[in-house]
């Protein structure tokens, strides 16, 4: 058994002991989508067998779904911004930001894709993620995200079939006060505890980099005991890292959280050049678990749930 199933066994047994006599977790999905009615721009229960959220692209002719189960980004020689917003009128969460309340709230995104056209070899963070909250006005038609005061955490990552960046998988914080930036587009609004630099790091020059395979990318945030935010960040396929371990993780306990609330997904491929010049999701999904009545004893096994990563987003599909 893999290491990471075995943790995620572990910690399965755990908490369900801890839940069993205290408080029960509530797993509400928010959006399952794996574009099953061949349709991007419908929110909510789609008909079929999936929960929808509204993409939307800098470049709306880059974004199509030319088939069921495939929703298709051609990057172009220019930056191509994706975003889109979890809450919904018709969302079974309802249309509110997700915001974590209780020790042991826990919001789960995953995001699995296929690439096409890997370059190779680059020594830019070029490919970027955010799990975020949007303060003023969402996006209504096909644009980049507007400038405005963020919050959330991101992913700084080096694409290429060889890394060549110090930083190839950086978890960062939204840093800028007062000024209003665009989500993904200034690499000076994401840092570490209110300045430049990484929450957390892993990789090397010189690690097996991305593939033309399938990956999935995985981020937990989880509300502790004291109000800190447990994050754990991965990203998993194809033979990433030294000895084709197929995993970069990071996990961190941000002491100061600049936000607790969540409503935005948002990607940004730098160019094809430095990252791929194709983008096929099969599935995004989130997850909202919130612990109604937290104890003590059900945090620490709601805690250790972040820790698992990859193994636990396995365990929960």
């Amino acid at each position: 058994m893999k290491r990471s199933n075995s943790i995620a066994l572990a910690l399965t047994v755990v908490c369900g002991f801890a839940l069993t006599c205290y408080a029960q977790p509530v797993d509400t999905i928010i959006v399952n989508d794996t574009w099953s009615d061949v349709n991007r721009t419908s929110a909510g229960p789609n008909g079929i067998s999936g929960i929808d959220s509204i993409w939307y692209a800098s470049s709306g002719a880059a974004n199509t779904v030319p088939a069921a189960g495939d929703m298709r980004w051609a990057v172009p020689a220019g930056s191509l911004f994706n975003t889109t917003y979890f809450p919904s009128a018709i969302s079974p969460y309802g249309n509110q930001a997700v915001t974590l309340v209780n020790p042991g709230d826990t919001l789960a995104v995953s995001w699995t894709f296929a690439l096409t056209g890997v370059n190779a070899i680059n020594g830019n963070q070029n490919f970027l993620v955010a799990v975020a909250n949007t303060p003023g006005t969402h996006l209504t038609t096909q644009a980049s995200p507007s400038s405005q005061i963020y919050s959330g955490y991101s992913t700084f990552m080096n694409m290429g079939q060889t890394l060549s960046n110090s930083s190839p998988f950086a978890l960062k914080e939204w840093i800028s006060t007062g000024t209003a930036t665009s989500l993904l587009g200034a690499s000076g609004a994401w840092g570490a505890n209110g300045v430049a630099g990484n929450l957390a790091t892993t990789g090397t020059v010189g690690n097996t980099g991305f593939e033309n395979t399938t990956y999935t990318y995985f981020m937990s945030l989880t509300l502790g005991l004291s109000g800190d935010l447990i994050i754990t960040n991965s990203i998993t396929g194809g033979t990433l890292l030294n000895g084709g371990a197929g995993n970069e993780t990071v996990v961190v306990d941000d002491t100061t959280p600049n936000t607790l609330t969540f409503d935005t997904f948002g990607v940004r491929e730098g160019t094809s050049t430095a990252t791929a010049s194709q983008f096929d999701t099969s599935n995004f999904r989130v997850d909202f678990i919130s612990v109604p009545e937290p104890t003590t004893l059900a945090l620490s096994g709601m805690t250790l749930l972040g820790l698992a990563g990859y193994g636990y987003r396995r365990m929960r599909r």
